[in-house]
């Protein structure tokens, strides 16, 4: 099975833990608190920019219809594919450096919490803008109202992820099952030579 294949294949599978986590909420005065995000930065580290963003993108958006939020589905799309992207190509940078430098493991963690961070204030600040312009009847008070508890969802989300990651091995461990039983190079069709490192760039991308 080619490196896309496996990609798209694993892109399904987080996109709906995505919208299984979503669906694990709780509802608020304006929209609700769910932790869809800690699957959206896990997929993003994982498998690069473009298919974190997928996963934010179609897991996010699935779970607005699910749970009947249809006026926030739009914004879903958009802003949690942005939060996808963000963490994906920040990680993409931090991976590079840190082999560059031979730094220890502990600062790809530091930095991956950082990036995770910043990408989950993008979403706050997304849907704070999605509610003070269109969605909130109040205009600026439903925005505002939402606000902590959207930051908080990105905390704990990012928090958990690298926990998740590192300290429970789930990147090592995803790495070793996505490059298992891979295709040797000479029985490779064209199309499929591609490098076998979940975080490597496609040729798409």
């Amino acid at each position: 099975m080619s490196t896309k294949t496996r990609k798209l294949v694993f892109t399904a599978l987080f996109a709906a833990l995505t919208t299984a986590f979503t669906m694990i909420s709780v509802p608020l005065a304006t929209g609700y608190f769910n932790f869809g995000d800690l699957v959206i930065f896990i997929s993003s580290v994982l498998l690069g920019p473009l298919y974190g963003g997928i996963v934010g993108a179609i897991g996010g958006a699935l779970g607005d219809i699910i749970l009947g939020y249809i006026a926030y589905m739009p914004f879903t799309l958009v802003i949690k594919a942005i939060e996808g992207v963000i963490v994906g190509l920040l990680y993409k940078a931090i991976a590079k450096f840190c082999k560059a430098k031979n730094s220890g493991n502990i600062f790809e963690i530091i930095f991956t919490l950082l990036a995770n961070l910043l990408a989950g204030s993008v979403m706050a600040l997304g849907y704070f803008l999605a509610e003070g312009l269109i969605l909130s009847d109040a205009h600026w008070t439903g925005g505002i109202a939402q606000l902590p508890f959207n930051f908080l969802q990105g905390v704990v989300s990012a928090i958990v992820a690298v926990i998740l990651l590192y300290p429970c091995q789930l990147k090592r461990i995803f790495g070793r099952y996505f490059n298992k039983n891979s295709i040797p190079r000479e029985n490779q069709k064209p199309e499929d030579n591609q490098p076998n490192d979940p975080d490597s760039e496609d040729k798409e991308q």
